[in-house]
């Protein structure tokens, strides 16, 4: 018995280390922070030493503390490899599966194709998380992501569902009053609707047409770090818009929006991937959900 909590606190720890709190751990496994601190206490007396420093921002790792790590990563590996091979053997298709997307994307294209993936697979739990962020996929324990953008090098294997491509667009109230809008330089002229983040400005827009590409860098009274929040803004006459072409269909469709510069191509286009960590054994329920969205997601793309 005693075994059997030290492998806990040994899973407990790794995932305290790798999230950088106590309470982070506690959300991550759904308990309360104080628990989190006793099952860490039970394992630092079982060991002997302390393992973690903890101050009011942030915890370290002690000297020990950094050998046990590894040794709890050996153990958190190995419980997840036996998960995966008992998971393997079972004919039905059943469990708990975390996924993030990027919340745009997630709304219009990934929650329509989840529930049609429940209906087939009416015993997998889908907890889905919409967050523009970069999630740590391995620190918090999650299976498969839906990524928009270039990826950073890392061990995560990354699989290409196709581009994204963006369209530009505005009300047709605003076209009525704004200046004439013939040309990308014509732009200059214009209010823009500009997504930017903390990490990201995208007020620079390519075009491409048979006499070349024009790069045009646009200003605006408004950025969102919200695409949708953006389309709602350009339906309420706020300015001219590029986004994603598969997220202002509906409005294009019902008239709130009409594309502009029909004879120029933006060239922008962000890609989409499927991405997941590297395992030795993947759950059958895991390599299901990929192989849907590898196959249902490239309609919402451009190739």
């Amino acid at each position: 018995m005693k075994n059997r909590h030290n492998i806990d606190g040994l899973v407990l720890f790794y995932h305290i280390s790798q999230l950088g709190s106590l309470s982070a751990a506690a959300q991550l496994f759904g308990i309360n922070r104080s628990t989190v601190s006793k099952k860490l206490a039970v394992l630092e007396k079982s060991i002997g030493v302390r393992l973690l420093k903890r101050t009011t921002r942030k915890i370290v790792l002690t000297e020990v503390g950094r050998k046990v790590l590894q040794e709890a990563r050996k153990v958190e590996t190995a419980l997840r490899s036996i998960e995966y091979i008992s998971d393997d053997f079972q004919s039905v298709i059943a469990g708990d599966l975390n996924i993030t997307c990027a919340a745009a994307q997630g709304r219009a294209h990934v929650v329509p194709l989840l529930a049609r993936f429940l209906k087939q697979h009416p015993m997998v739990n889908v907890n889905l998380q919409l967050e523009d962020r970069f999630v740590d996929m391995i620190a918090e324990n999650v299976d498969v992501s839906i990524r928009i953008g270039y990826l950073p090098d890392s061990t995560l294997i990354a699989r290409k569902v196709g581009d994204l491509s963006g369209v530009l667009c505005a009300s047709p109230e605003y076209l009525r009053i704004a200046p004439p809008l013939r040309s990308p330089s014509d732009l200059l002229n214009h209010r823009c609707l500009i997504y930017k983040s903390l990490q990201t400005q995208m007020n620079t827009w390519s075009f491409a047409s048979a006499q070349g590409e024009e790069q045009v860098t646009v200003a605006g009274h408004l950025s969102v770090n919200d695409p949708e929040a953006l389309i709602r803004a350009a339906c309420e006459h706020a300015g001219v818009l590029l986004a994603d072409r598969g997220l202002v269909g509906d409005a294009v469709e019902n008239g709130s929006l009409v594309t502009v510069l029909s004879d120029y191509e933006c060239v922008e286009r962000l890609p989409m991937y499927v991405v997941y960590p590297y395992k030795k054994f993947i759950p059958t329920k895991t390599r299901v959900l990929i192989d849907f969205l590898l196959q249902e997601l490239p309609p919402y793309c451009a190739s």
